[in-house]
C-alpha cells in the first residue's frame, strides 16, 4: 500500500495504522460552524395533518413493505442478518421488528444496537495501491433501513411541495 508522499506500507500493522488515519481524516467530523437562522425564508408548506401522518407509528404492513423492497444481495450488515433471513423468519421476527420501528417513530431515537455500523472498504479497482482506492461503504442495521424506507416513502409523496419549481 502506498501512501500519497509515496511512503510505502509493507507490513500489516503499518497498513492498518495509516488506515485507520486515512479513513478518520477522509470520513471524520469536520469543524462546527453556527449556522443562520433561515425560518424567515422557509415557507410551513406542510400541514400539521401531514406531518402527524409522517411521524406515526407503521403498522405491521408497512414494515413487511419496507422490508420486502430491500434487495437480499446489498443488505449484508456485520451480523449476516441480511434481508433474506428477516423475509424467511417473518413470521418469527414480525413482531419484534414491529415493536422495533415503532419504538424510533414513538421516542424518535434508536438505540445504540440499531444505529451501530461499520465502515467496510470496497476496492474501485483489481489490486488498489492507494487507500484513495477504496470505496467506504456503511454496513447498517435491518431495523435503521427500515425505518428509513418508512421515512422515505412517507416523504416522497409530498416532495413535489417541497421542492420548488425551476425559474
Amino acid at each position: 500500500m502506498s501512501l500519497s508522499d509515496g511512503i510505502v506500507l509493507t507490513t500489516p500493522v503499518e497498513i492498518h495504522k495509516s488506515a485507520v488515519d486515512y479513513f478518520q481524516n477522509f470520513l471524520g467530523q469536520s469543524a462546527t460552524h453556527v449556522l443562520p437562522n433561515l425560518n424567515d425564508l422557509v415557507s410551513p408548506i406542510i400541514t400539521n395533518k401531514e406531518n402527524l401522518a409522517i411521524g406515526r407509528a407503521p403498522t405491521i404492513e408497512d414494515v413487511k413493505d419496507a422490508l420486502f423492497t430491500i434487495p437480499i444481495e446489498s443488505s449484508l450488515r456485520l451480523d449476516t442478518f441480511g434481508s433474506d433471513f428477516f423475509r424467511d423468519c417473518w413470521g418469527l421476527v414480525k413482531d419484534d421488528l414491529l415493536a422495533a420501528t415503532k419504538d424510533f417513530f414513538q421516542n424518535y431515537f434508536f438505540l445504540r444496537c440499531f444505529t451501530a455500523s461499520a465502515i467496510v472498504l470496497i476496492p474501485k479497482m483489481d489490486k488498489p495501491t492507494g487507500f484513495d482506492k477504496f470505496r467506504p461503504i456503511s454496513l447498517c442495521s435491518m431495523v435503521y433501513k427500515i425505518c428509513s424506507k418508512l421515512i422515505v416513502a412517507r416523504l416522497t409523496s409530498l416532495l413535489p411541495k417541497m421542492i420548488s419549481q425551476e425559474q
